[in-house]
């Protein structure tokens, strides 16, 4: 694999799981402050920029491998490249429909795998926002962005549909 091949993934993979951290820790807390309104709490716009902010630092990627955002990048290293591998046989079997939305797909089955591991592991949900049918939804969804953004910049412009 040539270096800027290389270097075009690499960079494509840390801007992609950085967007998808982002977006999963953002939808973590909407999810924390709409239930806690729901039983009465008041929460101001300040309050809840805040809690935010607090939480995008406290969830952040580290080298402590159970923080969410490092799970989040775990997550993503394992499930990309399967989708490369299954995108590359989809293109062999002449199925290119669906190569676009195999990124993507990972994404979001990353996500789901993390947060069925931790359950399993802990046997409570360990990471509260992703409470509900809502809470798993969008922690997928910020999955999914993360592996359509991986598609948009790692995929040369010639193999984008």
């Amino acid at each position: 694999m040539p270096v800027n091949r290389f270097s075009r993934i690499v960079f494509a993979f840390f801007v992609a799981a950085g967007v998808g951290y982002l977006l999963a820790s953002i939808a973590f807390t909407a999810a924390n402050l709409i239930r806690l309104s729901e039983v009465g709490a008041e929460i101001s716009l300040a309050d809840a920029m805040r809690t935010v902010w607090f939480d995008l630092r406290g969830l952040a990627p580290s080298l402590l491998w159970t923080q969410y955002g490092s799970l989040i990048f775990i997550g993503l290293a394992i499930a990309f490249p399967v989708a490369a591998l299954l995108q590359r046989l989809a293109i062999r079997a002449n199925v290119t429909t669906i190569a676009p939305f195999l990124y993507p797909l990972a994404g979001a089955t990353a996500m789901v795998a993390i947060l069925v591991l931790s359950f399993q592991e802990y046997e409570v949900y360990a990471f509260a926002g992703a409470r509900g049918w809502l809470g798993n939804l969008a922690q997928c969804f910020a999955g999914a962005c993360a592996g359509y953004l991986f598609h948009l910049l790692g995929s040369p412009s010639e193999a984008r549909p």
